[in-house]
């Protein structure tokens, strides 16, 4: 895919004309990192943003050496790295490349001035950090307030929403996620995890097809996530 094409995918850059999305590729480099490698590792010294080109990243952290938590996987169109830019301060998480990616990067000098000169631009990221805001208010209220079964609900029911297609009368997730990886997101172990995966698939919720995850019954893997939203 063309990198402009690319830019009007980015719901970050899609308000753009098209002469300041030209702009953009002119103060971005496209650079690449192989299957595995970090991008950058939380307290690192933040100057760059990333918006993904092809390929897929992974932002977490990791607590004390052991406990391993994924805050979202991203794929094409979706940028990361922003925040530490706006506040001025290190990396609050770390960034690896799950596959071959390819990663469109700009300096936090350029970033701010492409803020300074579109409000829509501004008023969007605005929204985007809000909804991030909003994300890590359920999971708090999730870890408090949910077991292990319903924070598992809500992490497929989440990960629906953003990447799955109608099939059979439920939703099939788009991306494949090993256990290991689910565990990572939702705050456990592989053991809970599994577990509680076997309890949907006895209780006919889910399903897996070709390597991905399937959820028979949406409606009631909602209900069981106990989504509430958080004003």
């Amino acid at each position: 895919m063309a990198p402009l094409s690319l830019l009007r995918r980015s719901p970050l850059l899609r308000s753009l004309p098209p002469k300041d999305l030209r702009r953009v590729l002119r103060i971005a480099r496209l650079i690449s990192f192989s299957e595995g490698a970090t991008i950058f590792s939380k307290s690192d010294l933040a100057n760059q943003m990333f918006i993904v080109a092809a390929g897929r990243v992974k932002i977490f952290a990791v607590s004390g050496g052991k406990k391993r938590k994924t805050f979202a996987y991203l794929g094409p169109g979706d940028f990361f790295g922003e925040m530490a830019l706006l506040d001025g301060r290190d990396r609050s998480a770390s960034a690896q490349a799950v596959s071959d990616t390819r990663l469109l990067v700009i300096h936090k000098r350029d970033f701010r001035r492409m803020l300074l000169s579109d409000p829509k631009l501004t008023y969007y990221l605005l929204r985007r950090v809000s909804e991030r805001l909003r994300r890590a208010n359920e999971e708090i209220e999730g870890l408090l307030f949910r077991n292990v079964l319903g924070r598992v609900s809500k992490a497929l029911v989440d990960l629906a929403s953003q990447n799955s297609r109608r099939f059979r009368g439920g939703l099939l997730i788009g991306a494949h996620y090993t256990h290991q990886e689910l565990a990572d997101m939702i705050g456990t172990s592989r053991e809970p995890l599994s577990r509680a995966l076997a309890v949907l698939r006895r209780a006919e919720l889910l399903d897996t097809r070709h390597g991905n995850i399937f959820l028979r019954d949406p409606k009631r893997m909602r209900a069981l996530a106990g989504e509430v939203a958080v004003r």
